[in-house]
């Protein structure tokens, strides 16, 4: 059941939402100042590579000492939202609605309260506000963070091997990407609403990750297995689970056009 929030239990609620993120944290808040204890708990969840996603107010100053911190993190991305009003605090498993922005005087000074709830007790509520949060992805922004050492990490990347291979092998396959999709900050909540970051490309039940090397269920790679024709024609993208007629997905091609483009084009 959704629970009401004083001001200590706001803090109370927002730490433990934090430390006990497991797949990827999403903190929307108009203005930010970060405190050192808060800062504290965002490198620990970013030292165990789990993504952390800024909302905040575009016409809203970030302090050099924060940016500093930003740029820290491997794990982060940060987006502007034209008039942003909303303070909310999601993870895959609980939220947080409340009055608190993420800045320091708030926290400290400032007489706050909000409802905390989560997808087990409160699915309807669940659902609502990652409703709500994707309707605000016209309005954001994404904005570049400098990386010391992911331009050196880019240079050095090795050309795909498949470009080595033989002009005969590249016409009957086609080459599937190796790295994760580029999704967007909508997808990503879609994933966290759904459970599922991809889908069986023979029957569509959900699965818990997207990997085009491994486009179906236990079950269903059981059946594929026995022929492993990669040119079998399956139902449904991999991606969106949509059924493409038109042009059929297979373990070769396991998306839609569609979601490959957007996925991975750059």
């Amino acid at each position: 059941m959704a629970k009401f929030l004083d001001c200590s239990g706001v803090q109370a609620a927002l730490t433990d939402l934090i430390k006990n993120t497991e797949r990827e944290l999403f903190i929307i808040s108009p203005y930010l100042q970060i405190s050192t204890m808060m800062k504290n708990y965002l490198s620990s969840i970013d030292s165990r590579k789990i993504p952390i996603n800024f909302i905040y107010r575009s016409d809203s100053k970030v302090s050099d000492e924060d940016k500093a911190f930003f740029n820290a993190l491997k794990y982060i991305k940060l987006f502007q939202c034209e008039n942003l009003h909303s303070k909310c605090f999601i993870n895959e498993n609980m939220g947080i609605i409340t009055s608190m922005n993420l800045y320091e005087h708030s926290q400290t000074h400032n007489w706050e309260m909000g409802i905390k709830f989560s997808r087990k007790d409160d699915p309807e509520i669940f659902a609502d506000v990652t409703k709500e949060l994707q309707s605000m992805g016209s309005q954001m922004k994404l904005q570049t963070i400098p990386k010391k050492i992911a331009e050196p990490q880019q240079k050095s990347t090795p050309a795909p091997v498949t470009h080595k291979s033989p002009q005969k092998y590249q016409e009957k396959l086609a080459y599937k990407p190796l790295e994760a999709p580029n999704k967007s900050t909508l997808l990503k909540i879609l994933d966290i609403v759904s459970g599922a970051e991809g889908y069986c490309i023979r029957c569509g039940t959900g699965l818990k990750t997207f990997d085009l090397q491994k486009p179906y269920c236990d079950k269903c790679y059981a059946s594929w297995a026995r022929y492993k024709n990669p040119k079998y024609k399956e139902k449904f993208c991999h991606a969106c689970r949509c059924e493409e007629k038109l042009y059929p997905t297979s373990f070769e091609k396991p998306c839609c056009k569609h979601c490959f483009n957007k996925l991975y084009k750059k």
